[in-house]
C-alpha cells in the first residue's frame, strides 16, 4: 500500500506492508506529473513501515530511477532496516540527486527544507505551473503577458486579449512589440531594436527585480520567443512561460478578465549578452562539423516539401530536424526534462550545448527548442533570429533538401 501527498515542490511516500508494482505505478504516475508542473522536485519515502516488495518493483525502480537521474533535487529516504538503508544508498548510485538515509522523519524533513536552489518566490526561469501563477498574481508579484498569435492571422492574437485574458495580463504583439522593421532581407520576425524594446518594458511597468511570466494558446512557441527576448537576450533571468498556457488555466475554471490594466512605468537596464548568431557566422562554420544547426520546423518543411510561409524549400546545409510541438505532451504541457532530453539525443549526437545553434522559419520557433533544452538542463546554446527566412533570401547561400 502506499500514500502520496505534494507540498508545493516536494513529493512524500509512505509504503505500508507490501509494495507492489501497482503500487509503484502509482508512485510514478503521480511523480510524472508533479515534474511536468514543477521541474524538479524533493522527494521523501518513508519506508519505515514496509513489510516486503516485490521483484518487478526492484527491476521497475531501477529503470524509473535511471531514466529520471536528473529531475531531482533531493531523495530522503527514512528506513529502519539495513537492507532497505543499502537500497537507499543503491538510488544514489543510479541518481545525481542528492541522495541520504534517515531514521527519522523530523531530521529528514529538515534536511529536505535545506535551501540550496532559488526558491519560487526568488524566481521563476523556465516554467511557471497554473497553480503558481494563481498565487502570484494574487500577491501581485508578477507581471504578466499575453502573447497569443497566429503567423496566418495577426489580428486574431490582439481580439482574443480584447475579448478576455488573465488577470493584470498585458499584450505583447508578435509583430509589433516582439519584432522589428522588414527590410526583405532580415527575415520575417527580425528583433526588434533593442532601445526600443527596453523601453517598451519600462512603459509595461518591467524592472529589473519584476517577475515576468509569459503564456499563449500555441504550446509556448510566442511565450518562449517573449522569454527569450528577456531571459538571454536582455539577461533578465527571472521570466517563465505558463505550462499549459491559455488552455491550462481556462480549461481549470480561473479567472479571465477584459479589463486593460494601468502599468506604472518602470525603469528597465539590459545587461550585456552573447546569445545570438547572425548568417555570416553560419556561413563561416559550414560544413567544420564544429556547429550544429537545430531547426524547430516541422519534418516536411525541413524537407523543403509543402513550404508555404518562405519562397525557397529546404534547409541550410548540416542541420538536423527536431519539431518544436515533440516538446509537448499531449495536454499541450512541456514533457518532463528526462522526456526532453530524451527526445533532443538524435539531435544532440554528443554536441556539446554551446555548438548548438536553434532556428526555424524566423526566429519564433527555435526559441521554443532553446527553452526546452533548458527545462530539460541543457543549457548554453544559442539562437539564430533571422532563422530561414533570412537565410534563404539570399539567393546565394547553399541550401540542402
Amino acid at each position: 500500500m502506499i500514500t502520496i501527498q505534494h507540498e508545493d515542490r516536494q513529493i512524500t511516500a509512505g509504503i505500508y506492508g507490501e509494495f507492489t508494482l501497482t503500487d509503484y505505478r502509482t508512485f510514478e504516475s503521480e511523480v510524472l506529473d508533479t515534474l511536468r508542473l514543477k521541474g524538479r522536485v524533493d522527494l521523501l519515502m518513508d519506508l519505515r513501515d514496509m513489510l516486503s516488495y516485490t521483484l518487478a518493483v526492484a527491476w521497475e525502480d531501477i529503470r524509473f530511477v535511471r531514466a529520471h537521474a536528473h529531475d531531482f533535487r533531493r531523495v530522503a529516504v527514512i528506513a529502519r532496516d539495513q537492507f532497505t538503508v543499502w537500497v537507499g544508498w543503491l538510488t544514489r548510485l543510479m541518481s545525481d540527486a542528492d541522495v541520504r538515509v534517515f531514521d527519522d522523519e523530523a531530521s529528514a524533513r529538515e534536511w529536505l527544507a535545506e535551501v540550496t536552489e532559488p526558491a519560487a518566490e526568488d524566481g521563476f526561469g523556465t516554467l511557471i505551473s497554473v497553480a503558481a501563477l494563481e498565487k502570484a498574481i494574487e500577491a501581485g508579484t508578477v507581471v504578466v503577458f499575453d502573447c497569443r498569435h497566429d503567423l496566418m492571422n495577426k489580428t486574431i492574437g490582439g481580439e482574443s486579449y480584447a475579448r478576455s485574458h488573465l488577470p493584470g495580463a498585458r499584450f505583447a504583439h508578435v509583430d509589433r512589440d516582439l519584432a522589428g522593421p522588414l527590410t526583405g532581407k532580415n527575415g520575417r520576425h527580425p528583433l526588434p531594436d533593442r532601445d526600443t524594446f527596453v523601453a517598451w518594458l519600462g512603459r509595461m511597468g518591467v524592472s529589473n527585480g519584476t517577475q515576468v511570466v509569459a503564456y499563449d494558446s500555441g504550446g509556448g512557441m510566442y511565450a518562449a520567443r517573449m522569454w527569450w527576448m528577456l531571459k538571454h537576450w536582455l539577461g533578465h533571468a527571472k521570466v517563465a512561460v505558463l505550462d499549459g498556457g491559455w488552455d491550462a488555466w481556462v480549461k481549470t475554471g480561473h479567472p479571465v478578465t477584459a479589463d486593460v490594466p494601468k502599468p506604472v512605468p518602470a525603469t528597465f537596464v539590459p545587461k550585456s549578452t552573447n546569445a545570438t548568431v547572425d548568417t555570416a557566422t553560419i556561413l563561416a562554420h559550414l560544413g567544420k562539423g564544429d556547429m550544429r544547426i537545430v531547426d524547430a520546423r516541422a519534418a516536411d518543411r525541413f524537407r523543403g516539401e509543402n513550404e508555404t510561409m518562405d519562397p525557397v524549400g529546404g534547409h541550410i546545409p548540416g542541420a538536423v530536424n527536431h519539431f518544436f510541438r515533440a516538446n509537448l505532451d499531449a495536454m499541450g504541457f512541456f514533457k518532463t526534462p528526462a522526456e526532453l532530453r530524451a527526445g533532443f539525443a538524435p539531435a544532440l549526437a554528443g554536441t556539446k550545448p554551446e555548438q548548438i545553434v536553434h532556428q526555424c522559419g524566423s526566429g519564433i520557433t527555435a526559441a521554443h527548442n532553446l527553452f526546452a533544452m533548458e527545462v530539460a538542463g541543457i543549457t548554453g546554446t544559442k539562437l539564430y533570429p533571422g532563422s530561414w527566412s533570412e537565410w534563404c533570401a539570399d539567393p546565394a547561400r547553399p541550401v540542402e533538401k
